[in-house]
């Protein structure tokens, strides 16, 4: 016997006492088995590794003597449950003490069911990473599908937003009351506000597919608020206004006026006016290329070339350049119009050509398509605001002889064909 340990017993167990340095200091160890496992505990003093002992042994003692008790079902029941234990490591003892416990806190739940639910939206690897990290993925992503620069610039900047609105949060981590607070306090127009609400709803499901989130459920950005825009006013010019403008910027820019013209008689938007360019209007053929600046999409569409923008566009015409010479053509057209009583109206010539051409051909879908709406806005916004007298003076304001320089010369073998 190690005169330095002392043991104690109840006669089936025993527990030993051991004489040890704990970090330079005398201090006495507790060894017992338990169920197989060795157990190791320190006291300060040796009484109170007695005491503890004494207690561990009644404790053992009792317990063994439940085990003298257990029938044979339970005992094969116990084979059974050590069976499946196999290889997990932990004794049955412990399994069946958390069990138990967590069968109290799930108050009759199942265990399972809350194990797999656990699972199902306990963060992956790839969920951990930073919001900015699975924004700048996401982006990427949209990119490689050639969805339109400025919309995959849109991505990640609305993205960085909120990766910087939340530092150290997760994706999973988001929830819908703080991410509506958060767009809430945006000092934007509520249009702004509901663009950034589909660009986080597409983030999510795009989130779904790489198994960031939950599949089979309802993101937390699909529950976010919807801000109510206010009525787009639609301000147009009337024919006698837009023939002011022509004659003001023949007089103090003629040189605008081919940019004036692709206003008045496409419907194209400022930005797409900006990208025009001569080999873009096909005289040959009758149409106008315009490639559209909306954020989600490259698409182009053609729009027709009336006689009326023939006439105005024929003494520039050009082989190749931008349509505009003008740093910008608005603040130009604004100031000569300004002097002269004139308004320039916001989006005014696009909203005119939308309402005249509806008027001469009343068809919706295919206004629609020429202009880059959809029908539905065409059809609410633009529905009946003018007359047909009104919409022929509008759209076949041809001007007057002698107005205009001679037409250019005629160029029509080198322009390029249309793709």
């Amino acid at each position: 016997m190690n005169p330095g340990v002392i043991t104690i017993s109840n006669g089936d167990q025993e527990a030993k006492i051991y004489q040890i340095k704990n970090r330079g200091k005398e201090a006495f160890q507790l060894s017992y088995y338990e169920a197989g496992v060795r157990v190791r505990r320190t006291f300060k003093k040796v009484s109170k590794a007695r005491r503890e002992a004494k207690l561990v042994l009644g404790c053992l003692a009792s317990t063994a003597l439940d085990a003298q008790r257990i029938s044979t079902p339970e005992l094969e029941g116990l084979a059974l449950a050590q069976r499946h234990l196999a290889g997990i490591g932990t004794p049955i003892h412990v399994c069946a003490e958390v069990y138990a416990e967590a069968h109290r806190i799930l108050a009759g739940v199942s265990l399972l069911e809350a194990v797999r639910f656990y699972r199902e939206f306990h963060p992956t690897e790839g969920s951990m990473k930073s919001l900015a990290v699975l924004g700048g993925e996401f982006a990427k992503g949209r990119k490689a599908m050639g969805v339109h620069a400025d919309y995959v610039a849109t991505i990640e900047r609305q993205l960085n937003r909120l990766a910087a609105s939340f530092p150290g949060k997760t994706l999973p981590q988001l929830r819908t009351a703080e991410l509506d607070q958060w767009l809430g306090e945006q000092k934007w127009r509520a249009a702004s506000k509901n663009d950034t609400r589909k660009i986080l709803i597409a983030f999510g499901n795009w989130a779904k597919k790489q198994s960031y989130l939950p599949t089979n459920r309802p993101t937390e950005f699909d529950g976010m608020l919807l801000y109510k825009e206010p009525p787009t006013k639609v301000t147009i010019y009337t024919p006698k206004e837009l023939a002011d403008l022509f004659a003001i910027t023949l007089r103090r820019r003629p040189r605008l006026i081919p940019w004036l013209a692709c206003a008045a008689f496409t419907g194209a938007r400022v930005a797409e006016l900006d990208k025009l360019d001569w080999s873009h209007i096909y005289f040959d053929r009758g149409f106008v290329e315009v490639a559209s600046t909306k954020v989600r999409s490259k698409a182009r569409r053609l729009v027709p070339l009336s006689d009326t923008l023939r006439a105005w566009l024929l003494p520039y015409r050009q082989k190749s350049g931008p349509i505009n010479v003008y740093f910008c053509p608005q603040a130009n057209l604004s100031r000569i119009a300004a002097k002269a009583g004139l308004t320039v109206k916001n989006n005014g010539f696009r909203h005119s050509y939308i309402s005249y051409r509806l008027a001469e051909i009343n068809d919706t879908a295919r206004v629609a398509l020429e202009c880059g709406n959809s029908p539905d806005v065409i059809f609410q916004h633009y529905r009946e605001l003018v007359t047909p007298a009104e919409s022929a003076a509008y759209l076949g304001m041809l001007p007057a002889p002698g107005q205009l320089p001679p037409p250019a010369e005629e160029l029509a073998d080198e322009l390029p064909v249309a793709a």
